[in-house]
C-alpha cells in the first residue's frame, strides 16, 4: 500500500530537527509571535505571505506542531529525481495555466490529497499569494486555497477547519544572518461561508479570499503604494529609530518590524489624502536620501541605527583584547583556530557565488540556504571522521583524548553554526560604524548633506 504525503517517514523525522536548527541558524534574530492562535480543536490551513522561493516554507516547518504538508508550483517537479525529493519534503505540485492546459486536470487528485491532509489532522500550507515576490507588498491571491477549503469543510461538517494568516517579514532578502520574524494571526473559520459556498460557490470563495487579504496585510511589513515603493522603504528603515523612540520602545528585531508596519501604513494614508502636500515632501527627501546613500555606499539602515563615536571605539576594545590573548597564549590561540577548523564555512563567499549564478533573486536565499545546509553536513561527516583518527596527535597541546576528538569537533560544529550568526553581524556592525565614522571624518560634506536630509524627515510628524 502506497503511503500518504502526510504519513510519518523515519528519515524525514530524523533530518527535520536539523533543518530546523539550520534555518534558526540561517538568521541573526529568528522571532515568532502567535503561536497560541495554531488551532488544537480542528484541521488548518497555514496561509503565509510569500516574499522567498524555500525560506517561508522553512520558517513554517519551525512553528508547526505536526509535520506540514506544502504545496507549491508544479514546473519544478519536471525532473523525476526532484519530484521524489520534493515529495520527501512533503510538497506537492500545483499546476497553473502557464504549466499548460492540459495538467489543469490534474489538480483534482492534488486537492484530493490536500483534503485527505486535512481530514488526518495535519496541516496544510500554502502560500496566500500563489506566487513570490521580493517586496515588502501583498500581491493578490488565487482561489485555489479557498476551494481546497471549501471542499474539506463540506466533508467535515461541523468539525471546524481554519485558515491561519501568517506575515512573514525578512529585513534582508539576500544578506545571511539578517533577521526573521513570524506574525501568526487569529485563524479564521471556513464554516460561516459554507451557506454561501453550497449555494454560490465564487462568490463565497471571494468572501473567503477578502478576508484572508484583509487578515494578513496587518501580520506583515505591507507597502500598498508601489509608485513609490522604494522611497517609502528608505523612510521605514531610516525613521524607525526616531518613531521607536517616540513612543519608547526598544530596540528589538520585533520592535523595529512593528515600527516599519506603522510607518508605511502612515505613509500610504497620506498618500490618500487630497492634500498630500508632506507626502510629496517626504517623497522627494528619501529620494534625495537614496541618492546621497548610494553615493557614499551607506546602508539606509546604518545612517539611522549607527552607533555613537564612543561605543564605536569601545566596541574595538574587546577584539583588540581577543586578538592580543590569542597571540600571546597558546592555549586561546589553540581553541580558536579550533572552532575555525571545525566550521569555516561562514568565512566562504558563498553568498556573492549565488548572487553571479542565480538570476532570480527571490530564490537566491533559497540556494544560499541549500548550499551551506548541505556543506555542512559534509563537513561535519568529514571533520569528525578525521578527528576521531587523528584528533589526539593533532591536538594533543589541550588534551590527549583521542578518538573522541570526533564527537568533540561535531559538538563544537553545532556550537559555532549556532554562533555564526551574532557573531559575524558584530563584526560587521563594528566595522559599519568605523566606517561610518571615518566618512564623517574624511567626507565632512557629503556626510553634512545626508545628516541634514534625515533631520529634515525627523520634523515629519506621522
Amino acid at each position: 500500500m502506497v503511503k500518504a504525503i502526510q504519513d510519518n517517514v523515519r528519515l524525514y523525522n530524523l533530518l527535520s530537527p536539523l533543518v530546523k536548527f539550520a534555518t534558526r541558524c540561517h538568521y541573526n534574530r529568528f522571532v515568532i509571535r502567535g503561536t497560541e492562535y495554531l488551532p488544537t480543536d480542528g484541521a488548518y490551513i497555514i496561509a503565509p505571505c510569500h516574499q522567498q522561493a524555500l525560506m517561508e516554507p522553512l520558517a513554517v516547518l519551525c512553528f508547526a506542531p505536526k509535520p506540514p504538508v506544502f504545496l507549491a508550483r508544479a514546473d519544478i517537479f519536471r525532473k523525476p529525481t526532484i519530484r521524489a525529493i520534493l515529495t520527501f519534503l512533503k510538497i506537492l505540485p500545483v499546476y497553473r495555466i502557464r504549466d499548460g492546459q492540459e495538467n489543469l486536470g490534474k489538480n483534482k487528485e492534488i486537492f484530493d490529497q490536500s483534503r485527505d491532509v486535512l481530514l488526518d489532522g495535519y496541516p496544510l500550507c500554502l502560500m496566500a499569494e500563489g506566487r513570490h515576490n521580493n517586496r515588502h507588498h501583498l500581491l493578490n491571491m488565487g482561489k485555489g486555497m479557498f476551494r481546497i477549503a471549501g471542499e474539506t469543510q463540506r466533508i467535515l461538517g461541523s468539525t471546524p477547519l481554519f485558515i491561519v494568516p501568517t506575515g512573514i517579514d525578512f529585513d534582508e532578502y539576500e544578506r545571511p544572518y539578517s533577521n526573521l520574524v513570524v506574525n501568526i494571526g487569529k485563524p479564521i473559520p471556513v464554516h460561516p461561508f459554507m451557506e454561501t459556498y453550497c449555494n454560490n460557490e465564487p462568490l463565497a470563495l471571494n468572501q473567503m479570499r477578502d478576508t484572508i487579504f484583509e487578515a494578513l496585510m496587518p501580520l506583515m511589513h505591507d507597502i500598498r503604494n508601489e509608485e513609490h515603493y522604494d522611497e517609502i522603504m528608505t523612510l521605514c528603515n531610516v525613521l524607525n529609530r526616531t518613531m521607536r523612540r517616540r513612543e519608547g520602545l526598544r530596540n528589538t528585531v520585533w520592535n523595529r518590524f512593528r515600527m516599519r508596519q506603522q510607518i508605511a501604513r502612515k505613509m500610504d494614508s497620506l498618500a490618500t489624502e487630497t492634500d498630500n502636500t508632506t507626502f510629496a515632501s517626504m517623497i522627494s527627501d528619501s529620494r534625495l536620501l537614496r541618492e546621497q546613500c548610494n553615493l557614499l555606499h551607506l546602508n539606509e539602515k546604518l545612517i539611522s541605527e549607527h552607533w555613537s563615536l564612543g561605543g564605536t571605539l569601545l566596541s574595538l576594545l574587546p577584539l583588540a583584547a581577543l586578538l592580543a590573548v590569542a597571540i600571546m597564549v597558546p592555549a586561546v590561540r589553540w581553541v580558536l583556530l579550533f572552532c575555525l577548523l571545525c566550521y569555516p564555512l561562514p568565512l566562504l563567499p558563498i553568498q556573492l557565488i549565488v548572487r553571479k549564478v542565480i538570476a532570480d533573486t527571490q530564490f537566491r536565499s533559497s540556494f544560499d540556504f541549500g548550499i551551506r545546509l548541505v556543506l555542512s553536513i559534509l563537513y561535519a561527516l568529514t571533520i569528525g571522521i578525521v578527528m576521531a583518527c587523528n584528533g589526539g596527535a593533532w591536538m594533543s597541546r589541550l588534551a590527549d583524548i583521542g578518538a573522541w576528538w570526533g564527537l568533540v569537533s561535531v559538538a563544537v560544529v553545532f556550537l559555532d553554526a549556532y554562533l555564526a550568526g551574532p557573531a559575524i553581524n558584530l563584526i560587521r556592525d563594528i566595522f559599519a560604524n568605523c566606517r561610518y565614522w571615518l566618512l564623517r571624518l574624511f567626507k565632512h560634506r557629503s556626510m553634512r548633506q545626508l545628516i541634514d536630509t534625515i533631520a529634515k524627515l525627523d520634523t515629519y510628524t506621522l
